[in-house]
């Protein structure tokens, strides 16, 4: 659970604990997502000048060392000196940054040796002040800039240009309690990608990866097949430099795998232009994947088709080569979700029953199409959602979702309607 509606009754009670715990001279509501001893987040409205008098006043506070949690989330204005206060809360276990302008964390960060979890998605934060940096509790350090390809012309492959994570600090290797390392860059120093190999307690891997560099991606591979008894979910994106239009970029081919993750659950692949790895259809357990500028051909389809139990694919930007997606009879068992957006794809075609027969939701985002653009959706019995956002006349769409047995729910935005939403 990431966040909870408190009635106002438990929140009275637990502002008034907080009062006889704190200084009297600190104001009660202390705002936005500040989180106290046992964790609990008190929500209130965005104060960021209380939140930073709080942070200021923590040097003087003995009191302030018993704190836990500290969730500082969307918090502006914070300073270097703000940062320092935070590392003399020595007990610690858990420090949002996230969604701040904040460049650079302070080299005392490593005096908090009861820290569990660092997140500092959202940030500025390119790398750490030390090149040597160690947490000893550290469970879950959270990197990373969340957002879509990029679908710029003038960028005409769609990858981003550069990382826009922190660098992978040496020596991660001695984090043996790591189980989520989210998204960070592992393309400087070879000894990285070996590093991650030897945290046998990984559960999420998150990696970015330069294209320029030959040799990395085959390198990393190897170290994953290290984590083949406990690695869920694996993201893997290749930053390539700018290409000309229709040239795709090049990467390292594939390794085969003697012991594949066979537990993943989730993959999540980014610019890898040199097609699937061999051993997915070992992958008894995958049930999420994602892809964007893979470059896949039907092929691939079909082999996701048969994956036991996979309940979601995402085909994001250049994924997929094809303008048709077909899904044939007695493929995608357990598919429900299905997500296409910035693709050729014109027509997706479900070509009789049995064809992804659990599928209940369908979304697609396309610039414009002139035709019907699904064909086949009376053969979906538990189809509940039709999302389609682009540009069309859905006239047609609409009276063969009429005629469904399920009536689902259907949806249309229009490229206007997009682009007033992106700016709300």
């Amino acid at each position: 659970m990431k966040a909870c509606t408190m009635h106002p009754k438990i929140h009275d009670f637990i502002a008034t604990d907080v009062s006889s715990f704190m200084d009297t001279c600190l104001p009660l509501d202390l705002a936005h997502r500040f989180s106290i001893n046992s964790g609990v987040t008190l929500e209130g409205p965005s104060r960021s000048s209380d939140i930073l008098s709080l942070l200021d006043s923590l040097p003087g506070s003995d009191q302030w060392q018993l704190l836990k949690v500290l969730d500082l989330e969307g918090c502006t204005g914070l300073k270097n000196k703000h940062l320092k206060n935070i590392c003399k809360i020595l007990l610690l276990k858990y420090l949002s940054l996230r969604n701040k302008g904040v460049t650079q964390l302070p080299k005392k960060i490593e005096k908090l040796q009861y820290l569990e979890t660092l997140d500092i998605r959202q940030t500025k934060i390119r790398a750490f002040a030390k090149k040597s940096f160690f947490l000893p509790m550290l469970k879950h350090l959270l990197a990373g800039n969340k957002g879509s390809p990029s679908r710029n012309d003038n960028n005409s492959h769609g990858f981003e240009e550069s990382p826009a994570t922190v660098e992978l600090p040496s020596g991660t290797r001695r984090m043996e309690r790591l189980e989520i390392l989210s998204h960070v860059d592992a393309s400087n120093n070879v000894n990285d990608l070996i590093d991650i190999g030897q945290l046998l307690q990984l559960r999420k891997l998150g990696v970015i990866l330069d294209g320029k560099k030959a040799g990395n991606l085959a390198l990393l591979f190897k170290h994953i097949e290290e984590l083949h008894g406990c690695l869920l979910t694996l993201s893997i994106q290749i930053n390539h430099p700018a290409t000309s239009e229709g040239t795709v970029p090049e990467t390292d081919k594939l390794a085969t795998l003697v012991s594949p993750p066979k537990l993943l659950q989730s993959l999540n692949i980014s610019g890898i232009t040199s097609g699937l790895p061999d051993w997915i259809t070992e992958l008894d357990q995958l049930t999420k994947i994602t892809l964007s500028n893979t470059y896949l051909g039907e092929d691939a389809i079909r082999v996701f088709g048969k994956l036991r139990i996979l309940r979601c694919l995402r085909l994001r930007h250049k994924s997929y080569t094809g303008t048709k997606l077909t899904f044939n009879t007695e493929e995608f068992h357990h598919l429900k979700s299905l997500l296409v957006d910035g693709c050729d794809i014109t027509n997706i075609d479900f070509v009789n029953i049995g064809a992804a027969p659990k599928l209940e939701m369908i979304i697609w985002s396309f610039d414009s199409i002139d035709a019907l653009p699904l064909s086949g959706i009376e053969h979906l019995p538990k189809l509940k959602k039709l999302e389609l956002n682009g540009d069309g006349d859905m006239a047609a769409m609409r009276r063969i979702r009429d005629a469904h047995p399920n009536c689902p729910v259907f949806k249309h935005n229009s490229s206007h309607q997009r682009e007033e939403a992106g700016t709300d």
